[in-house]
C-alpha cells in the first residue's frame, strides 16, 4: 500500500479534523450570536413618551404593518367608520377629530369596497405606515434598515465556517474518505449561517422591554381576560390587538373577527427576527 493512499487528509486524520472543526464552529456560533446582540442593543436616543396613547404604533412595534392594520380597522369598527363582510371593508360616515394618519388613509382607500388584505399594499396606507416605523426607529424601538443589514452581514462568519467544512469535504470525497460525520456537522453549520445571513430583528432590545412592560401593565386588555370592548372603547381595543396580536380580535369580538377573516397575527417575539433559532434562543 501507498504512501498516498494511507496519508491523511491535509496531513490531520478525520477525526481530529471534525473534532476541531466542531470547536471552530462552536466558537464562531458563539462570538456571531454576541455580536447579532450588540448590534440589536440600539441606544434609544431618548425618551419614548405614553406609547400607549398611540395603539396603532404599539400594533406596528409588536407586529409590523399587517397587525397595525388590523389595529386600525378595530378601533374604525367600534367607532362605526368602516363596514366589513366577508374579507371585505368599506368606509361610512365621518372620522372624529381623533382618528389618526392610518386610520384616515384606510377611510380614503375603503371609499370603495377592498379586501382587507390589501390594505396595507395600498400606496395611501403606505405612506401612512411608515410614519409610526420611523417614529419608532427614531425612539430607538425599531432597527434602523443599515442596521439590520450589519446584523445579517455577521452571518457570513460562519459561512466561512460552512466553507472550510465544504472544502475539507470534497478532499475527503477526492480521496475517497468517509465523511458522513463532516456532512452533518457541514449541514448544521450551513442551516445556521443561512438563518443568521437571512433574519435580523426588528426591535432593538429596548423595543423588547418596552413590549413586555405595556404587556404587564396593560393585562386587563388580554384575550385571556376576553375584555368588553364597548365598555374599554375603540382605544383600547386597538392597544389590545397591538400588544396581544389577533386573538384579543377573536376573544373580544369574534363576529367582526369572522367578517374580516382574520387569520392569526401574532405579536412578534424577541426581536421578530428569527434569531433565537440562530443564537441560542435568547434573543435579540
Amino acid at each position: 500500500m501507498t504512501l498516498a493512499a494511507t496519508a491523511d487528509v491535509w496531513g490531520i486524520s478525520g477525526s481530529t479534523f471534525l473534532l476541531a472543526y466542531l470547536v471552530i464552529a462552536t466558537a464562531v456560533w458563539l462570538a456571531s450570536s454576541r455580536a447579532r446582540r450588540a448590534l440589536a442593543d440600539h441606544p434609544a436616543p431618548g425618551p419614548v413618551g405614553d406609547l400607549a396613547a398611540r395603539p396603532h404604533d404599539v400594533a406596528c412595534l409588536s407586529g409590523g404593518a399587517e397587525l397595525a392594520v388590523y389595529s386600525a380597522l378595530s378601533a374604525m369598527h367600534l367607532r362605526g367608520t368602516i363596514l366589513s363582510s366577508r374579507g371585505t371593508v368599506r368606509a361610512v360616515g365621518r372620522l372624529g377629530p381623533d382618528a389618526d394618519e392610518l386610520e384616515r388613509a384606510i377611510h380614503l382607500v375603503a371609499s370603495a369596497p377592498v379586501q382587507h388584505r390589501r390594505l396595507r399594499f395600498h400606496r395611501t396606507v403606505l405612506r401612512a405606515l411608515a410614519t409610526p416605523e420611523h417614529r419608532l426607529t427614531a425612539a430607538g424601538l425599531l432597527l434602523p434598515e443599515e442596521q439590520r443589514r450589519r446584523i445579517r452581514r455577521v452571518g457570513g462568519w460562519m459561512l466561512a465556517v460552512a466553507v472550510l467544512g465544504l472544502v475539507r469535504l470534497l478532499a475527503g470525497i477526492a480521496e475517497a474518505r468517509s465523511v458522513g460525520l463532516l456532512v452533518m456537522a457541514l449541514l448544521a453549520v450551513t442551516m445556521v449561517a443561512a438563518v443568521q445571513l437571512a433574519t435580523a430583528p426588528r426591535r432593538t432590545r429596548s423595543g423588547d422591554r418596552t413590549l413586555a412592560r405595556l404587556r404587564a401593565e396593560h393585562h386587563a386588555l388580554s384575550p385571556a381576560v376576553k375584555p368588553d370592548w364597548a365598555l374599554h372603547g375603540p382605544a383600547a381595543a386597538a392597544l389590545g390587538i397591538g400588544l396581544f396580536g389577533t386573538s384579543a380580535l377573536w376573544a373580544s369580538d369574534p363576529d367582526f373577527a369572522g367578517e374580516l377573516a382574520a387569520h392569526h397575527v401574532g405579536p412578534g417575539g424577541p426581536g421578530d427576527g428569527g434569531v433565537a433559532l440562530a443564537d441560542g434562543g435568547d434573543g435579540d
